[in-house]
């Protein structure tokens, strides 16, 4: 019997009025179905406007466990859309709870992940020690994997932690060109991209602009092949501030143009932003001042949308300086034009 004609059956007289709790728990009903499609859509959303990375394939059918690694994956998914928001405390509680039940659960690879990413939580609240315990957790289970992809990550996630958190060049730079080396081996390209783009960046912190820039380029291109659009934009994106560095504007302009566009594809918002408020600021230095300003609206449009309330006020501030310096351009191309004519008359008044 179709579910249509169940509820013919049960629909009450029409004479006699619905009773407010029968349309509480209508409504109820109601919010249940549209949280539960809400989650499932989310998961894309999520991928898609923070970068969150891709499953390797067939991880969510893991024999005995298959409900509970999907839902701490979405956890753990779901405290990153919080990390990106500046919302910590709701973004350690997702990690945590995914961490709880990966433990139950036996899902170390889960665990793993959960470990790593309150890892980075307590990096951007400034808690060295709580950093190195979280992160030591990770990195243990990923050396207990029999997973190639695991002891790579192992190598590289030590590596960069040691490089980007405690300062340790040296050490972080060993771990990662022996990550890059496994990687390659087992043409793990996902390995590869990372251990590239942090080398890279170890490059440029040593100055050593010509090796970051192309090791960046490297990155960019397996992120291509990968059709990895928030890695390839960062690539173009440490590019361009290869040549920021070194005053060649123009270059620089060229490869921020690349990671914006790469990162619109991917629908990446925060790289996009990132990409054009700097694209505005060259353009401002050389007085371009209503391409600019056309940069500076896009990226703030964009960190809004992405809820980044630190980027917007930048963002808007230069918007307010570049009207500013266009009206006293013009008040000023005003004045010259009156100095001529007054110059031009024989007796030089006005």
């Amino acid at each position: 019997m179709s579910q249509r004609h169940l509820m013919d059956e049960q629909k009450p007289p029409r004479s006699r009025p619905l009773k407010p709790w029968v349309i509480a728990a209508a409504i109820g009903a109601a919010v249940v179905v549209f949280a539960v499609v809400g989650l499932v859509l989310g998961t894309a959303r999520l991928n898609r406007e923070y970068g969150t990375g891709k499953l390797p394939p067939g991880a969510h059918r893991k024999t005995g466990g298959s409900r509970a690694n999907s839902l701490c994956l979405r956890l753990n998914m779901a405290g990153n859309a919080y990390a990106t928001k500046g919302m910590y405390d709701s973004a350690l509680n997702c990690y945590r709870e995914a961490l709880r039940i990966g433990q139950e659960e036996g899902l170390s690879d889960r665990m793993s992940a959960a470990y790593s990413n309150i890892s980075n939580i307590f990096d951007y609240l400034h808690m060295p020690e709580s950093v190195r315990f979280y992160m030591n957790a990770a990195m243990a289970l990923n050396r207990l994997s029999s997973k190639p992809h695991k002891s790579i990550g192992g190598l590289l996630e030590q590596g960069t932690y040691l490089f980007n958190t405690l300062g340790e060049i040296d050490s972080g730079k060993a771990l990662l060109e022996r990550g890059l080396a496994e990687a390659e081996s087992k043409g793990d390209s996902w390995g590869m991209s990372m251990a590239l783009t942090n080398l890279g960046l170890i490059q440029a912190t040593l100055k050593h602009y010509d090796s970051a820039r192309a090791l960046a380029e490297r990155s960019a291109a397996v992120c291509h092949n990968l059709k990895d659009y928030s890695g390839e934009a960062g690539a173009y994106y440490n590019i361009a501030r290869t040549y920021m560095r070194r005053d060649r504007l123009n270059d620089a302009k060229k490869w921020l143009l690349k990671s914006a566009e790469a990162a619109h594809a991917g629908e990446v918002i925060g790289a996009e932003a990132s990409a054009l408020y700097d694209l505005a600021l060259i353009r401002a230095d050389q007085d371009e001042y209503e391409l600019a300003q056309v940069s500076a609206e896009q990226s703030l449009k964009l960190y809004e949308r992405a809820g980044d309330r630190y980027g917007a006020a930048r963002s808007r501030y230069l918007v307010d300086e570049l009207i500013d310096a266009q009206r006293w351009k013009h008040r000023m191309e005003s004045l010259d034009s009156l100095f001529h004519e007054a110059e031009e008359k024989p007796d030089g008044g006005v």
